[in-house]
């Protein structure tokens, strides 16, 4: 190698060095940059030149260094950690955000005023059960029902009005995701292009890149590559949001219930939710998240705070409906004491089925699994309360045809109906001394289908004794007809005829008169002009009964009064489970952090070692230049 080409040699040196010494600087300017990421020069030698060549092995020269690339010290595998922590802590504290609001309308952090509505309905049952002559206690206690049904509206109508009201902030991060997809794919073309002559690398446009994955965790989990090219792909699930020519976007539409079309083989929408649902607009997948399946942290389906809305909120306004009830195996015995096994196992085979709908949807949702419960303690606590002023029994009446109120022929089909036990039930203070008027009504379906029939029909009561089906009624002509009271049933299917909370109403003709309220004794027992206080004792019994369980996961029930406490004591049990994994997200977020820092962050004390390092590699190269140039003088000074 002759001198003049080391003098190439040390200008490499000197170009290193002052490389060195400027991306040192670059990280040191940088040390407070949110985002940024060290970057550290990597050399290489320019080339070899060959010597001698033995069997031994070769000899080379080197001719000098070069900057091979200035990278990033990343660790890909903390920044993927990482952001899934981020996204898990995200979603359960939308979940600990929820059940909080929740406790703020049941009013359980303030006081009690649900409650209070409870002990108030329950110290009213207990007065009129007294005296139940007494036009003030009557009055008491229809006030107190009137309070106890609109709490109870207002509370389920804030639950409805909050799972609504989502709808802003679910807006409000799709348009986030969609923008931060749209600033990826541009990242991504800078990112393309400054590097496409392989001389340098993109790192400030790269930092600005990872810092936008790392917002992005926190409304999603997703999953990412990165091609050769520099760009990087982004999916969620299985449909793409970025990838290499496009961002995708997200929309929001109102969640449509759809039910199976026999005929034309199709879903027909069958009602349109006002709550939002969040879809695919342009890459022909449909739905972002599956709604139907319970979280799971195996299948990483507890992650983002956009899925921990959807997922707190529910896809419904729920009710007691959708709680399966466990079959109970006494119902499947007939009179004559056969056990029907069968249909026994039938019932718990869709019990199941339904059980399995439950846990997946209402049961996973915060909010719609507390309205369910509510709607339930609400619906058995208004039908026994009507159950008891208006008893029903079970007949069959098959045969029996009559007219109802607007003059149509109606014919019972076979089987058993409920009916009224017009004989046992107790009667109104009013003339007509008028029976079968409930407390609690539906606003669009009456208790009864009032039917005239022709001629008195009999049944059976719970002893085997006869008993008369139909109230007789002596008209102003002498003659007598007869009224036969059949219970118009609660039919899931139909919204209207369920006694659930957006359709209950204390019964109007109560209140506008409330000598309707039966509380006298039926003169089919033979006693005239007393009061029914069995009435009352039948509905403070109960009201200490154990009416259902809380959880279908569970069998064990509670009273009506140990079903709300219960409720809310279970709601506060969540509540701090989800504060617990909120604190233990953020402190492993914290630690994945700080190794990430490690990696990725400038230490100041180590850049001011590099700066030194390279100062030094500098002088050295300096000197090994002037040694070179001292060479060369002497030679041609000698030489002549």
């Amino acid at each position: 190698m002759s001198l003049f080409t080391s003098f190439n040699s040390g200008v490499s040196g000197l170009k290193a060095s002052q490389a060195g010494m400027n991306t040192a600087a670059h990280n040191l300017a940088n040390t407070k940059t949110t985002g940024y990421t060290r970057q550290q020069n990597i050399l290489r030698d320019t080339y070899y030149s060959n010597i001698k060549v033995t069997s031994h092995g070769t000899q080379q020269i080197g001719y000098g260094t070069a900057v091979a690339q200035v990278r990033q010290i990343r660790d890909i595998f903390l920044d993927k950690e990482y952001r899934l922590e981020v996204s898990r802590g995200n979603f359960y504290d939308r979940q600990l955000t929820t059940s909080q609001e929740i406790e703020d309308i049941l009013g359980e952090l303030e006081g009690v005023e649900f409650q209070n509505s409870l002990q108030d309905i329950w110290d009213s049952l207990q007065t009129i059960s007294t005296d139940p002559q007494s036009v003030v206690n009557r009055e008491l206690f229809l006030s107190n029902a009137e309070s106890f049904i609109k709490n109870a509206k207002d509370v389920y109508q804030t639950l409805v009005d909050y799972q609504v009201n989502l709808n802003k902030e679910i807006t409000a991060q799709v348009d986030k995701i969609n923008s931060i997809g749209e600033q990826i794919l541009d990242l991504n073309k800078r990112i393309r292009e400054a590097e496409a002559s392989g001389l340098e690398n993109a790192n400030d446009y790269r930092d600005a890149r990872n810092q936008l994955l790392d917002e992005l965790a926190e409304y999603t989990y997703y999953t990412y590559n990165e091609d050769h090219n520099g760009n990087v792909r982004v999916f969620i699930g299985n449909a793409p949001l970025v990838n290499d020519a496009r961002s995708y976007h997200m929309g929001v539409e109102r969640i449509k219930q759809e039910e199976y079309n026999d005929a034309t083989q199709q879903y027909e929408v069958k009602s349109v939710s006002e709550m939002y649902n969040v879809t695919w607009l342009d890459n022909g997948y449909s739905d972002v998240y599956d709604m139907e399946t319970a979280y799971s942290a195996v299948r990483k389906t507890d992650t983002g705070s956009l899925l921990g809305i959807l997922t707190a909120r529910g896809n419904e306004i729920a009710n007691y409906k959708d709680i399966p009830v466990q079959p109970v195996k006494s119902d499947y015995i007939d009179d004559a004491g056969n056990f029907d096994e069968t249909s026994y196992l039938l019932a718990c085979n869709d019990f199941e089925e339904k059980l399995d709908k439950y846990n997946n949807t209402t049961g996973n949702s915060i909010l719609t699994q507390i309205q369910a419960q509510f709607d339930q303690l609400i619906h058995g606590l208004v039908t026994m309360i009507n159950d008891a002023f208006c008893p029903n029994t079970s007949q069959d009446l098959t045969g029996i045809s009559g007219v109802d109120a607007n003059g149509n022929a109606v014919n019972l089909q076979n089987g058993k109906y409920k009916i009224l036990d017009v004989v046992n039930c107790a009667v109104g203070t009013d003339d007509d001394m008028t029976i079968g008027t409930e407390v609690f009504s539906r606003k669009a379906t009456d208790r009864y289908r009032v039917l005239t029939i022709d001629a008195q029909v009999y049944g059976k009561d719970e002893e085997g004794n006869q008993i008369p089906l139909a109230q007789e009624i002596t008209n102003a002509d002498g003659s007598k007809s007869y009224k036969l009271y059949v219970y118009n049933e609660e039919d899931e299917e139909d919204a209207n005829t369920l006694y659930t909370l957006l359709n209950l109403e204390v019964n109007p003709d109560v209140i506008e008169d409330y000598a309707l309220l039966p509380v006298k004794l039926n003169p089919e027992l033979g006693e005239t002009g007393g009061y029914n206080t069995k009435v009352f004792e039948d509905i403070l019994s109960k009201w200490n009964e154990k009416f259902a369980a809380l959880d279908p996961n569970n069998e064990t029930t509670y009273t009506y009064a140990e079903y709300y406490r219960s409720m809310v004591t279970a709601l506060g049990a969540k509540g701090n489970t989800w504060q617990s994994m909120v604190d233990n997200q953020q402190k492993l977020t914290e630690s994945v952090e700080d190794k990430r820092q490690q990696v990725m962050g400038v230490s100041s004390e180590e850049e001011m070692v590099d700066l030194l390092k390279y100062q030094h590699a500098y002088n050295a190269a300096s000197r090994y230049i002037s040694v070179i140039d001292a060479m060369l003088e002497h030679l041609i000074e000698r030489l002549g």
